[in-house]
């Protein structure tokens, strides 16, 4: 009987270094490592409490990341100085404590005796270069580790430290991402009155309201307003790919026609391209089919397409939309008869700020965002997006979305 429950013993803490080892070179966050870890040494070790700190270097305290099987009184019984607790521990050994009653190495003895703490056993977490904080676990009465546990322990910590250490850096590497994002956001949202202002007042200037202009003013007016203009639409896109970063994990996916979707985005922008010379063709089929997304998405998806074949297909050309069911998957087309791509820049066409040669002529001032943006979207809904083209001859891309189950 006892054979058995040594083995099923061994069994939990080889499973529980197992899955540590696996955590190191996984993106968890910090908060979720810390749980799992303190949960699992109380249920293999049949302790009463465990908790982990961190070192902070600038204040040299243990600040508590995760406590499990602790009151909140004890948890927040006061700072934790590195150097008055169980300070043998952050010199890169094993510090057991036998009775907490008595001995001066724990920093609050009184705390401990109310919590019915009795034995601490406090373990240093070693990272790559130091030790980042340290594991303890606490039991209602006295005991005393085996070595065999002991050294359990010393690999876990060993172990969950290096985890830790890589999900600390993960979790700041989010935040500063999530910074820089939102400087981002806040410094395009605050460009856009100020050039709407700036266009006001050239709209003003070209309407004659403040004296007749020259031709040469018109030119450099005209100019101005090429430039604002592609501000302008860089401040969308940045915006839009920012709110749907942002907002994709709480949006709710609904079920959607796509053929309405797509007669929508026609009907929105058949005015611009006529004003251009060019022919739009829809190819809708009878039946609806649908999607599962927000419309925002689809919307986002499909104006950019629209924008682009409408941007970069001269006058007297044809765009034409087609929708399809294909092979268990909603499938549309939309192809032009512009520009066309370079067959050595097809491959580069989704990667952020990329801009073919022929796409910089027609317009200068792009940054590149809006493909990379569509093809994210097109994935974050599990379909796939490419493209076919040829220099000269036009543009074709196709996306497949799968049908709901």
């Amino acid at each position: 009987m006892g054979t058995n429950k040594e083995l099923e013993s061994s069994l939990q803490q080889l499973r529980l270094l197992n899955q540590v080892a696996k955590d190191i070179t996984s993106t968890l966050g910090l908060e979720p490592r810390l749980g799992f870890i303190c949960q699992s040494i109380i249920d293999i070790m049949g302790v009463k409490g465990v908790s982990i700190r961190m070192l902070d270097q600038k204040t040299n305290r243990l600040e508590l990341a995760c406590a499990c099987g602790l009151s909140e009184a004890y948890i927040h019984k006061g700072p934790v100085d590195a150097d008055k607790s169980l300070a043998k521990a952050l010199e890169g050994g094993p510090h057991f404590v036998l009775d907490a009653y008595a001995d001066p190495g724990l920093q609050y003895p009184e705390a401990a005796r109310r919590e019915g703490l009795v034995s601490v056993l406090s373990l240093p977490l070693k990272g790559r270069t130091k030790v980042i904080g340290t594991l303890r676990l606490y039991t209602g009465e006295r005991r005393a580790f085996t070595q065999d546990e002991i050294d359990f322990l010393s690999a876990l910590a060993a172990q969950g430290a290096i985890s830790l250490e890589n999900a600390r850096n993960y979790d700041t590497l989010e935040k500063q991402d999530k910074a820089k994002s939102d400087f981002i956001m806040m410094m395009t949202h605050e460009l856009k009155a100020p050039l709407m202002a700036v266009q006001g007042l050239l709209d003003v200037m070209q309407k004659g309201y403040v004296g007749p202009l020259t031709e040469k003013q018109k030119e450099l007016i005209a100019r101005i307003y090429r430039r604002i203009d592609s501000l302008m639409e860089v401040s969308t896109d940045l915006l839009d790919i920012y709110e749907w970063q942002t907002e994709r994990p709480d949006t709710q996916s609904i079920s959607l026609s796509m053929n309405e979707q797509i007669q929508r985005a026609v009907d929105l922008f058949k005015t611009s391209a006529r004003e251009k010379g060019l022919t739009m063709d829809v190819d809708l089929p009878d039946e609806d089919l649908i999607l599962m997304g927000s419309e925002d998405e689809i919307e986002k998806i499909l104006n950019n397409l629209i924008t682009n074949a409408i941007k970069y297909t001269p006058k007297g050309g044809n765009i034409s939309l087609a929708l399809s069911a294909s092979g268990g998957s909603v499938v549309f087309i939309i192809k032009d008869s512009g520009i066309g791509i370079d067959d050595q820049d097809i491959s580069k066409v989704f990667d952020k700020f990329f801009r073919s040669k022929g796409a910089k002529k027609i317009d200068p001032y792009g940054k590149g965002l809006g493909l990379p943006f569509v093809k994210q979207i097109v994935e974050g809904l599990g379909g796939t997006i490419r493209v076919k083209s040829e220099e000269g001859k036009g543009s074709e891309f196709i996306l497949a979305f799968p049908t709901p189950g």
